[in-house]
């Protein structure tokens, strides 16, 4: 009992001599406590943000973040030339992207998903030309003027020739050159010589960029009252646009629509379904399928199906959101495709934007026609194969576009139109589905329709 007691008077005696101590010297002994907990944090922040130290192989790890500074340790040192070091970081940062060996997914500075998100946005800033190069004389010409742009008020017009831009010869200039010249001008201004279609001398004109309205959507009327729609890109003005150049059409007495797909790369998957809502049935348009095998779909809510004869062109370049358009169509037979087998893109992208603005685009999503036909890696085979003209003064697809739809417009059934030019039922390569058995797609699935974030889908 004594021996109890003893001990519990030590253990009094060596905690009041331990608080004693602390109160003495609290500021040394908090800073030690300080130290300690932030050591901790950081060996865990450490360890969180570059991984475990024995997974080498991983960009994140330890090991990897020494050699990148062993790398550009080397660099400082011994290269020969100046070193943009903001230069080599982007790179860095699109490097891990690279790795994962997609060409579809990249990564952006802030500067550069700006110029992509004003694209989405159906603006372009420039100074309203568009560029082409002379096969004849090699020259730089401008091959059309946008309506109101800075290039119409300084009466730039069609077929001038563009001998120097912002103080260089355009001699070896390509059309691409000469465009990457004047959107990545540091100055606002563009400085040109110009000798004009019209005959004269050559003028120096000053323009400056502005922020401009993109047209996607043009639409006229053919002979026989054959509407013609084409689409070059899919962005948040297109379903506007085309809705415009529908109706107009339509009011025009329109007994047919043609619609050209050819060269669309693709855009906006959003911007793809509401282009279609604007003459399609209700039900389904596009299914996509997450990593998880998940899938969500983007329907059309109200019938608006067109009693008119429907004609897509379509090429190698007809990809993405386009494909995904051209297989809602055919899936529900309302028209037919004209014209050459197309890209074969059905992922599609999701753009995350990083904390300092850069922005990161991944393949996120695989997606599938309304009868769950995939297009990826093989495209969507025309009805009616036409390959296109050498000649570029011709235009056999959409001649042949042109003569179907006649025929159709005449009585002919699409059965008939399609044996009697040697064509195909079946528009895909990984299915059996033909014309008579895509004629009800709305029970395809039970899946739910989600409310989907527009999602990045070009080449």
């Amino acid at each position: 009992m004594a021996d109890n007691n003893m001990n519990h008077s030590n253990r009094r005696l060596f905690l009041h001599r331990f608080l004693e101590k602390i109160r003495r010297n609290w500021k040394p002994f908090l800073a030690g406590v300080l130290v300690t907990v932030l050591s901790g944090v950081v060996f865990f922040s450490i360890y969180l943000n570059l991984g475990p130290l024995s997974s080498p192989s991983s960009p994140s790890s330890l090991s990897a973040y020494r050699k990148a500074r062993q790398i550009q340790s080397i660099i400082r040192r011994y290269y020969l030339n100046d070193i943009d070091e903001q230069s080599e970081t982007n790179t860095m940062y699109l490097g891990l992207v690279t790795g994962l060996g997609d060409k579809y997914s990249t990564y952006y500075t802030a500067e550069q998903y700006k110029k992509i998100k004003m694209s989405n946005d159906g603006q372009m800033e420039g100074i309203g030309i568009t560029i082409s190069k002379s096969e004849d004389d090699k020259a730089l010409k401008i091959e059309s003027v946008l309506e109101d742009s800075p290039a119409e008020k300084a009466g730039l017009a069609e077929g001038d020739r563009i001998t120097m831009l912002n103080g260089k010869s355009t001699e070896d200039m390509t059309s691409s050159d000469a465009v990457s010249l004047i959107q990545n001008s540091v100055s606002d201004q563009v400085t040109m010589t110009v000798v004009p279609a019209s005959g004269g001398d050559s003028r120096e004109v000053t323009l400056t960029k502005e922020t401009l309205t993109r047209s996607v959507v043009t639409g006229s009327m053919l002979d026989d009252s054959i509407g013609y729609i084409q689409i070059t890109s899919f962005n948040r003005l297109t379903s506007e646009q085309f809705q415009d150049a529908y109706d107009s059409l339509n009011q025009e007495g329109m007994k047919g629509l043609i619609i050209d797909l050819r060269d669309n790369l693709g855009g906006l998957v959003s911007a793809c379904c509401d282009t279609l809502r604007v003459f399609m049935p209700k039900g389904p348009l596009v299914y996509e399928q997450d990593r998880n095998g998940d899938e969500r779909q983007r329907d059309n809510d109200t019938d608006h199906q067109t009693d008119l004869p429907v004609i897509l062109l379509v090429n190698g370049n007809t990809a993405s959101a386009s494909e995904m358009f051209a297989g809602a169509v055919l899936d529900y037979n309302v028209g037919i495709a004209v014209g050459t087998v197309t890209y074969g893109k059905g992922i599609e992208q999701d753009s995350y934007t990083l904390s300092d603005g850069s922005v990161l685009k991944i393949t996120t999503t695989h997606y599938y026609t309304p009868n769950h036909n995939d297009v990826n890696g093989s495209g969507i085979t025309p009805n009616i194969t036409v390959e296109a003209d050498k000649d570029e003064t011709a235009d056999s697809q959409l001649e042949k576009a042109t003569a179907v739809m006649k025929e159709e417009i005449s009585g002919k059934t699409i059965e008939q139109i399609i044996k009697e030019n040697d064509g195909t039922g079946s528009n895909y390569k990984n299915t059996d589905t033909d014309l008579e058995d895509a004629k009800d797609v709305s029970s395809v699935s039970d899946t739910s329709n989600e409310n989907v974030p527009d999602t990045s889908s070009r080449p």
